[in-house]
């Protein structure tokens, strides 16, 4: 006999009493474009980043801001200091990461708006807690002590009893500061430590501001544009003095990768450029590139910032069917190349230095397969330099634009997938010969049988 079972539908999760802000405005990184909420918040709040200029941040529905100490390119203006300090005074939280140096980084004039500040004294280990962390597991990679005033309470210490991190109310709300050493630091958000602390000591802060979650939290993008030429550019207050010099790079290096390639960018591809406040390289999604202001020390250093940029600018013309194997180094290879027609000697200089690399695991370039699992970057990245400028030297020059060329000609609309069976494939339809048994010579594991595509 059938018996009827009632099932009780599960009770919805409870939305959450944080709205959290990472400030990405002052210093981007990619730890802080979402790997923070995901090591330390995914559970207890909502989260997103800020783009825009710090000042302008609307923060009636937030009462959670991380920021970072920032670099000396980009000081904290006067305006966003103080709005930090009204969003405190109304009971929102601050946690403000860093560690001193010389120069001082900018974050120093926050902290010392609260009576805090970095020093450029080591901190030694081990780190105790005190207070409500007396006891707590601390993991620390490494930084400075910080000076605190009075009205602070030292929640963790070095081995001399100095304060690494600490924390004080300011108005109706909270600051926390700490050495940076505390908190993760991998891009890919692989290092929670300390979460166990971590979490509860920032909800239990931000909570003495009430938020609204109900009212979703969306990104907040840079807020300043101009139009020039195909593209739209994207920046703020603080990468507002970078931005034109940028662009015209992107002016200068464009043409080339048009030669290079012998094609347009593909269609719909390379609509924003985003300026953004670090050194530490950029991103593409194709449809918006997102470069460095100071890569490579720019303006001092030109190369750098012109490889960055082509290679960026490269995956809108290899998009939308990504390369399998050497998707970063052909972006790469375009950037080299067009240093190479502007005249830089560094250009020559990489690739010898990728391909000697290479060589030095793989001697004749002929045992190891770059499309293994276990593959050394150095073995992927100088096998497939050496295949472009064999190829160039062999069948061109312009085999690069014969091959993105024939790509763009012999895959059909709406293709799903690009092995790299079909790249050799391309590749021998675009120089008019069967590559794959070359291929096959430098270790490549390729197979004609495996792609639709006829070759020579």
């Amino acid at each position: 006999m059938a018996v009827a079972v009632s099932v009780r539908p599960a009770a919805a999760a409870a939305p959450p009493k944080i709205h959290a802000v990472a400030d990405i405005s002052q210093e981007f990184t990619f730890y802080m474009d979402g790997r923070f909420h995901r090591q330390y918040l995914k559970d207890v709040a909502a989260s997103t980043q800020n783009w825009g200029t710090l000042s302008k941040l609307d923060l009636d529905n937030v009462n959670l801001l991380v920021l970072v100490a920032g670099n000396p390119r980009i000081p904290y203006s006067a305006a966003s200091i103080e709005h930090v300090k009204r969003f405190v005074e109304a009971g929102g939280t601050v946690l403000l990461m860093g560690n001193g140096a010389d120069p001082m980084p900018p974050g120093q004039a926050v902290a010392s708006a609260f009576d805090g500040r970095f020093t450029t004294t080591r901190a030694r280990k081990p780190i105790a807690g005190v207070g409500e962390l007396g006891g707590a597991e601390i993991v620390f990679n490494g930084g400075t002590v910080l000076g605190l005033g009075p009205d602070w309470t030292t929640l963790a210490t070095d081995r001399d009893g100095r304060p690494v991190l600490g924390s004080r109310r300011f108005g109706k709300g909270n600051v926390i500061l700490g050495a940076r050493g505390l908190f993760g630091r991998k891009p890919d958000a692989s290092d929670p430590i300390n979460a166990a602390w971590i979490t509860p000591m920032l909800v239990t802060r931000a909570e003495t501001k009430t938020i609204d979650p109900s009212k979703r939290l969306r990104p907040i993008r840079a807020e300043l544009k101009k139009n020039i030429g195909p593209l739209t550019l994207q920046f703020q207050e603080g990468t507002a003095p970078f931005a034109d010099a940028i662009y015209a790079v992107y002016e200068e290096v464009r043409p080339h990768l048009v030669d290079i390639t012998g094609v347009e960018p593909s269609p719909g591809m390379i609509k924003s450029m985003l300026i953004l406040p670090t050194g530490g390289g950029g991103f593409s999604s194709g449809v918006l590139i997102a470069i460095g202001a100071w890569w490579g020390n720019y303006p001092e250093q030109r190369y750098p910032m012109v490889e960055l940029i082509a290679h960026e600018a490269g995956h809108s013309w290899v998009l939308p069917h990504a390369e399998p194997l050497w998707n970063e180094p052909i972006a790469t290879w375009l950037g080299i190349e067009t240093g190479r027609r502007l005249g830089f000697p560094e250009a020559d200089a990489t690739i010898a230095r990728q391909i000697a690399k290479a060589r030095r695991r793989d001697p004749d370039l002929n045992k190891m397969d770059p499309l293994a699992e276990d593959a050394h970057r150095d073995v992927i990245w100088g096998k497939s330099y050496f295949v472009f400028e064999e190829l160039e030297r062999m069948h061109g020059p312009g085999a690069m634009a014969k091959y993105f060329q024939t790509k763009r000609r012999v895959l059909a609309p709406g293709r799903k997938g690009y092995s790299m069976d079909d790249a050799v494939a391309v590749w021998s339809i675009a120089v008019g010969e069967d590559l794959f048994p070359w291929f096959q010579s430098l270790a490549f594991d390729v197979d004609p049988s495996r792609t639709d595509l006829e070759t020579p």
